[in-house]
């Protein structure tokens, strides 16, 4: 998808903290069909901004967040812990304006990774992928 990194998703999640990430997914960017998890080729979000030539993400349309944004991200799974990450994508998006796509995807690496270990944290749980500790991200 428009040679974009493969860790960041049009809508501003994080891919590089899914525990299907370079297992069974290469991530919402990646168009290699060499992938077992085909989710995303639905994904209305995904497909709107991949449609849209001059946008890679929701944050660059003066839409955002519309409805589509709203509906399959921030009003889901409203109060669940594990879904707290999607919350939280509106004021975390904001900063890739701020600092660009590179010092971004270097925060959200650096955000994602356990302080104990240096393993990838993944949500959902938001425990660390080798030492299996809980971290608050």
């Amino acid at each position: 998808m428009k040679n974009m990194p493969n860790e960041l998703a049009p809508c501003g999640v994080f891919c590089g903290a899914c525990p299907s990430f370079n297992n069974t997914c290469l991530g919402c960017t990646s168009d290699s069909k060499e992938q077992e998890r085909t989710s995303k080729w639905g994904c209305k979000i995904r497909n709107c901004c991949y449609n849209i030539e001059e946008r890679n993400f929701c944050i660059d349309c003066s839409q955002f967040p519309c409805k589509k944004y709203r509906k399959k991200l921030l009003y889901t799974h409203q109060g669940d812990p594990k879904f707290r990450y999607r919350h939280e994508i509106p004021e975390i998006f904001e900063k890739m304006k701020e600092i660009g796509i590179h010092n971004y995807l270097k925060f959200q690496k650096q955000r994602w990774s356990c302080p104990h270990c240096g393993g990838t944290v993944h949500f959902y749980h938001y425990k660390c992928s080798k030492c299996r500790k809980e971290v608050r991200v």
